[in-house]
C-alpha cells in the first residue's frame, strides 16, 4: 500500500467520522439534496461541464427520501440508477462509504469480484456515503449517493455538502 494510499484512507475515514447527524429526517435529506444539486449546476471549475448526475438520499428501511436527475440529460440514464443501488449496499453491507471500500481494495490489489461484491449489486466506487446519527454507533441509517462523474467527484460533492450543511444542523430540532 502507498503512502498516496494510506494518507487517502485517512482522510476518508475522517470524513466519515466527523460527518455525522445531530438529527436526519425527511426535510434534512431534502436540503442535502437540493444543496448537492446547486452545488453540481453552480460549479465553475469546469470540471462538471457537460456532465450529469442523479442523487438519491434513502434509509435502509427503504425510505427514499431524496431523488432527482441534473445536469447534461444526454449524460444521464438507468444506469446510473443501478450504480446507485450498488454504492447503496456497499454502504449497507460495510457500514462505510463506497469510496472507502472501493479504495481499500485497489491499496490492497484485491477487486470488487474477488471479494463477491458483483456489479450491479455492489458497486464499490466513490459517490455513496453513509448516515450517521451521532451517538448512536451501531450502525448508519441510510446512504447519500451521487452518481455519474468520476468516483472522486461523485464522493467529493457528497462531503463538501455535507461540511456546509451539518454545522448548521447544531440546535436544531426534529
Amino acid at each position: 500500500m502507498s503512502q498516496q494510499d494510506i494518507e487517502l484512507l485517512n482522510e476518508i475515514i475522517q470524513q466519515e467520522t466527523t460527518l455525522r447527524f445531530p438529527i436526519f429526517n425527511a426535510e434534512i435529506a431534502f436540503e442535502i439534496g437540493t444543496s448537492i444539486r446547486s452545488r453540481f449546476l453552480n460549479d465553475k471549475s469546469g470540471k462538471f461541464s457537460n456532465k450529469g448526475i442523479v442523487i438519491h438520499i434513502s434509509t435502509f428501511t427503504g425510505h427514499t427520501l431524496f431523488a432527482a436527475a441534473c445536469g447534461n440529460e444526454s449524460e444521464i440514464g438507468p444506469e446510473n440508477w443501478l450504480w446507485v443501488e450498488g454504492k447503496k449496499n456497499v454502504v449497507r453491507r460495510f457500514g462505510h462509504s463506497s469510496f472507502l471500500v472501493g479504495t481499500q481494495l485497489a491499496a490492497s490489489g484485491k477487486t470488487a469480484e474477488s471479494k463477491n461484491l458483483h456489479f450491479p449489486e455492489y458497486a464499490p466506487h466513490g459517490g455513496a456515503f453513509p448516515i450517521w446519527i451521532k451517538n448512536v454507533p451501531s450502525t448508519p441509517i441510510g446512504a447519500i449517493i451521487v452518481s455519474g462523474l468520476p468516483q472522486q467527484y461523485d464522493h467529493a460533492l457528497v462531503v463538501d455538502t455535507l461540511k456546509e450543511l451539518i454545522p448548521k444542523l447544531e440546535g436544531r430540532s426534529t
